[in-house]
């Protein structure tokens, strides 16, 4: 019996087969990158280095669009075929340069490559009562990417749990990002986003986001709030406002002024806000899951999935209608349906570097990609658009049949929006 009759006889998965050249496809895509990351190319530059941060990023960016390739040593070995070098503009990696290439490379630079991509997305058709807004509808939220246990610096909360955590700025009305900063999973959401507060902005948060003194913040940057509250807030009613017919349609329950906090607190925010409470009703169950409970962060309160519930918002902008501002808020899931896309379809559950810099470079060149396939699909970034991008990239599907196929997503996008 031979070697290879011998590990096919025994039991467990069978190894998986190397890498080919003939497995890589789609290559035409990425000679438009090559003029899209040469800023890159001057980062840490030596006469003796052969891996520049453009050709790492090139390479990583192939990697996003690949599916055949599933880890940093698949990555590599692809380096090392003609084909991928020509196409790429590229040298071979070896593991040892890509390694040392978090440590040597500066993340800003692709932060920048990113912001000038989100800048030049284009706004996508949204409801027509948000077009007097007078500022950018921008949702804020943070994410945590899992680490490995090595992983020292992602300590969260406990031994055992690490992981880092990913603060990202969602423009609403172009469904793409704004401004991503990376840290350590301890870093406070609410601490992080004072930290980079702009102006004309309107900032739509969780309740993990209360704080008065954020609140503060981001009035006098010339910017607004709508933010959810907890079940248990504390609030001075000033004046209950007559409900319209159309806030009524939307669930609101109670809109009025209001002052947050108590006296004792009211010193670090001390201005009327505009309060409505929702009436969420009770969803039927899905699917053949057990229940499980939802438990809020301090475990004051347990409540099923699904059941109803009220959905208490306050906004410093008295001016917009109650149902406004409802539906304002319903835009918040709109990044926690990004986050899903950047884990599960852009594959940041799968961290390619144990620094956090190297976890900064691989998330920036997540969202470039997911940037990418929006601009060239016309459509948000979707598993979805995704699966066909790729399938294109890898010459299964025709230019006449890519456009069909987009020409139908569209439409469907469409039809969901009336």
């Amino acid at each position: 019996m031979t070697q290879s009759e011998r590990q096919s006889s025994k039991p467990g998965p069978k190894p998986k087969e190397p890498l080919t050249e003939a497995d890589l496809q789609g290559f035409k895509f990425f000679k438009r990158l090559r003029g899209l990351l040469d800023s890159l190319h001057s980062c840490a530059d030596h006469p003796n280095r052969r891996l520049h941060f453009d050709g790492y990023a090139m390479g990583v960016l192939f990697y996003f669009f690949n599916p055949v390739i599933t880890s940093l040593r698949g990555l590599q070995r692809a380096s090392e075929f003609k084909k991928v070098q020509k196409a790429l503009g590229l040298r071979r990696m070896s593991l040892g340069s890509m390694s040392e290439s978090v440590r040597v490379f500066d993340p800003e630079l692709l932060e920048e490559v990113f912001e000038g991509l989100a800048g030049k997305a284009p706004e996508r058709p949204h409801d027509p009562r948000l077009k007097d807004l007078r500022q950018v509808l921008t949702v804020v939220d943070g994410t945590i990417l899992p680490a490995l246990p090595r992983m020292a610096w992602a300590v969260w909360l406990g031994d055992r749990q690490r992981g880092a955590k990913a603060h990202v700025q969602f423009e609403v009305l172009k469904g793409a990002p704004s401004q991503v900063e990376i840290t350590p999973a301890v870093m406070p959401e609410n601490h992080q986003l004072k930290a980079n507060l702009q102006s004309g902005r309107s900032y739509v948060l969780d309740r993990g986001y209360r704080d008065f003194e954020l609140f503060q913040g981001i009035v006098e940057a010339d910017s607004s709030f709508v933010v959810r509250l907890g079940e248990n807030a504390v609030f001075e009613t000033i004046e209950a406002l007559p409900i319209t017919p159309e806030a009524e349609q939307a669930g609101v329950i109670y809109d009025g002024i209001a002052r947050l906090g108590c006296k004792s607190s009211r010193g670090k925010f001390d201005r009327p806000v505009r309060l409505i409470k929702v009436h969420v009703p009770e969803q039927p169950p899905r699917g053949l899951k057990y229940p499980v409970k939802k438990v809020s962060s301090k475990k004051t309160f347990r409540r099923h999935v699904g059941q109803a519930y009220t959905l208490i918002i306050v906004t410093d902008r008295l001016d917009l209608p109650a149902d406004v501002i409802a539906l304002i808020y319903l835009y918040r899931w709109k990044i926690e349906l990004f986050f899903r896309i950047l884990k599960s379809v852009f594959n940041c559950r799968h961290l390619l570097s144990d620094s956090l810099t190297g976890v900064t470079i691989q998330v920036y060149r997540a969202l470039i990609a997911a940037l990418l396939s929006a601009e060239y699909t016309g459509l948000k970034p979707s598993k979805r658009t995704y699966e066909l991008f790729a399938l294109y990239l890898q010459g299964w599907v025709e230019d006449d049949e890519l456009a069909c196929e987009l020409s139908k997503l569209k439409k469907q996008a469409a039809s969901k929006k009336q």
